[in-house]
């Protein structure tokens, strides 16, 4: 019985900016004081509103004092007093006797007392706010009431007049949040450009720039470990060089040595023992042979990757690919033809950039084509120009690569770029492997000779020499084959 373990799925976190978060923390932290502000506001508002209203109802009772000797006065009959700008929003008053009697009141006054029994104080009524004091006549009170809604309204005219511009700059604060937090992460974003910036090629150590000390701290950290990775690449590369530059001359005499001994031994009478000898060396001297081929790489890898003795020079890329693809695959070879040049009616193509490394460049891409391409066929090398005519074109599965017009016509304006493909007709690669076709001594799933290192060293010179190198697999529009393309920026004459 087999015990079987499960594992959980392990989450990736949720990528998250600081800048956002020290954005939403502070606005937020802001906004909360100004909101316990805002409620502190309108709890004194409500209560300041409260007592000055109170405060005027005992005002108005007080100047009623005179509608008491109203009622002392021979010939009163009148129980309601009509007075002018009556309004519902207006006081209302009562002049009642100690029985709740009402002896006179305003036209918006109920006919029934405010209260009873009748006391002095304020009373909170359903449509009135009420303030009764004794008048000066005794066995009198005047009742002088306040609408509930006149009472509300004022108090939500207060609210919204001392919250307003607190609520109103909570936007303001978080623009002026905003702003502050992306000027302060400015420093923070220099140094994440310059860590960018740095690779392989570009170990040297970030300037000064000003930082925080929060920042600068961080900026320290990272020189020492550029100056280690620096020491550490430094000391691989040399180790390297050297390993495989000593090896040259002993692969070399070994070489020799085998091929001298081949020669002596096929010298002899055939026989089975000797031509068992001779099988031996023969695949010896392959092997010593791969050796060199190995060795070789490593030092153009080596060389490719530290970018020493790169030259920026006008060249003629053209006669560089004419010189490898002739040498890889002679014109006068009885075989049939390997390499298939396609450049249209380019007849030169000057580019920026240095020959030697070039010629590199190529030839490790049509090496490796040509010791991937099944036996029987053809590596197809296409020169075109980014004109009008060489859109892309879209099929019901494919995205395919438009390379009929390859030339650029008399009335198309001049090119900016040339892209050169390399392409064979081997088995389709996954897309992991593809992306790591280009690492050292990763190679496809195939049976031919190699070292790994071709696709490794044509990457490394093609960044050296800001020349983009793509790689797809299938063949856009197919369904096997491997496709390189490179782009070529066209240097003019008044470039």
């Amino acid at each position: 019985m087999s015990n079987t373990f499960l594992t959980k799925p392990q989450h990736t976190p949720k990528a998250w900016r600081l800048s956002t978060r020290l954005l939403r923390g502070v606005t937020g932290i802001v906004a909360g004081c100004l909101l316990i502000v805002s409620l502190m506001v309108i709890g004194f508002t409500k209560f300041e509103i409260a007592e000055r209203l109170d405060d005027s109802l005992q005002e108005v009772a007080e100047r009623l004092q005179f509608a008491v000797l109203l009622l002392n006065q021979p010939g009163n009959v009148q129980a309601v007093a009509h007075l002018s700008h009556i309004t519902p929003l207006s006081l209302a008053y009562q002049i009642t006797d100690t029985q709740g009697h009402v002896l006179l009141r305003s036209a918006n006054a109920p006919v029934e007392a405010f209260v009873t029994p009748i006391q002095a104080g304020f009373y909170g009524q359903k449509a009135f706010r009420v303030y009764v004091m004794p008048a000066a006549q005794p066995d009198r009170f005047i009742l002088v009431g306040e609408p509930q809604f006149h009472r509300a309204q004022a108090t939500h005219h207060a609210i919204f007049i001392a919250v307003l511009p607190i609520l109103g700059a909570i936007p303001c604060i978080w623009v002026l949040v905003m702003w502050q937090v992306r000027r302060s992460m400015a420093p923070l974003v220099r140094l994440q450009d310059e860590i960018k910036e740095r690779g392989s090629g570009n170990l040297n150590p970030v300037p000064n720039l000003n930082l925080p000390t929060e920042l600068a701290t961080i900026q320290t950290a990272v020189n020492l470990l550029l100056e280690r990775v620096h020491k550490a690449l430094a000391a691989e590369r040399a180790f390297a060089a050297n390993a495989a530059h000593e090896l040259r001359n002993p692969i070399a005499a070994l070489l020799a040595q085998a091929q001298t001994l081949h020669s002596t031994i096929t010298a002899y009478p055939a026989t089975d023992q000797t031509s068992a000898m001779a099988q031996r060396l023969t695949t010896m001297t392959e092997q010593i042979q791969r050796l060199g081929r190995i060795t070789e790489k490593l030092l153009q890898l080596s060389r490719a990757v530290a970018g020493t003795g790169l030259q920026r020079n006008r060249f003629d890329m053209l006669s560089v690919l004419h010189v490898v693809a002739d040498e890889l695959d002679p014109p006068h070879n009885t075989t049939p033809q390997r390499l298939v040049l396609e450049t249209g009616a380019f007849t030169s193509l000057t580019v920026m950039g240095d020959m030697d490394a070039t010629g590199i460049l190529l030839r490790n891409l049509l090496e490796n084509a040509l010791c991937h391409s099944p036996t029987g066929s053809a590596v197809h090398v296409n020169l075109y120009a980014e004109t009008p005519q060489n859109q892309t074109c879209t099929t019901q599965q494919h995205t395919t690569l438009q390379h009929t017009a390859k030339t650029t016509p008399p009335f198309a304006p001049t090119p900016k770029t040339v892209f050169l493909t390399i392409e064979n007709q081997s088995t389709a690669l996954s897309p992991i492997t593809l992306t790591a076709l280009t690492d050292p001594f990763v190679r496809g799933c195939t049976q031919a000779e190699g070292s790994g290192l071709g696709l490794a060293i044509a990457r490394t010179i093609s960044n050296h020499m800001g020349v983009p190198m793509q790689l797809f697999s299938p063949i856009p529009g197919h369904k096997t084959g491997f496709m390189v393309r490179l782009s070529f920026p066209i240097v003019t004459e008044k470039t």
